[in-house]
C-alpha cells in the first residue's frame, strides 16, 4: 500500500495513513474520468481502476467511444483513499469534508475537455447539485 500524503493527515479518511491511490497522469488527456473511491485492488496496487470496475472500463466503455487510457483518457478517483480499507463510504459531513480534502490532488492536462463523473461521490467533488442519479446522461453547464 502506498502511504497516504502529509497533506492528507488533517483527512476524516487518514486513518492508518496507508492505502493512498493517486490519479494517473496522463499529459494531454482530453478526457478525464474520475471515479468514486478506490476498492481493494486499487488501495493495494496504489494504482487507480485496476479492478472490476478498471477492467469494465479498459475492455468495453472506452474503447466504444474511440478511447484509450493512457493515451487520451486519464483515470483517478474523487476520494483517493478507502475509508478504514472498506467499501462502506460513510454518508454525510465525514465524505463531504474527505472530497474538499482530495481535490488538493487534483491535476488535470490543460487540454481536458471532458470530465466523466462516476459516482456520487465524483459527482459532488465537483459540487454537482443533487445527486448524479438527477444528472445522469446529461451535462452540468459550465459555471463559467
Amino acid at each position: 500500500m502506498v502511504p497516504q500524503r502529509a497533506r492528507c493527515l488533517t483527512c476524516p479518511f487518514y486513518g492508518d495513513g496507508l492505502g493512498f491511490v493517486p490519479d494517473e497522469s496522463v499529459k494531454g488527456a482530453a478526457v478525464v474520468v474520475l471515479l468514486q473511491n478506490p476498492g481493494a485492488d486499487e488501495e493495494v496496487d496504489g494504482k487507480p481502476a485496476v479492478g472490476a470496475t478498471g477492467n469494465v472500463l479498459d475492455t468495453m466503455l472506452l474503447p466504444r467511444a474511440g478511447l484509450t487510457r493512457g493515451v487520451n483518457v486519464q483515470v483517478g478517483n474523487a476520494l483517493r483513499c478507502r475509508y478504514e480499507h472498506t467499501n462502506n463510504l460513510p454518508k454525510g459531513k465525514l465524505t463531504e469534508e474527505a472530497l474538499a480534502k482530495c481535490r488538493q490532488y487534483d491535476n488535470f492536462p490543460p487540454e481536458t475537455r471532458l470530465i466523466v463523473a462516476c459516482g456520487d461521490a465524483a459527482w459532488k467533488a465537483f459540487k454537482g447539485p443533487g445527486s448524479i442519479q438527477d444528472w445522469r446522461g446529461f451535462l452540468k453547464p459550465n459555471d463559467s
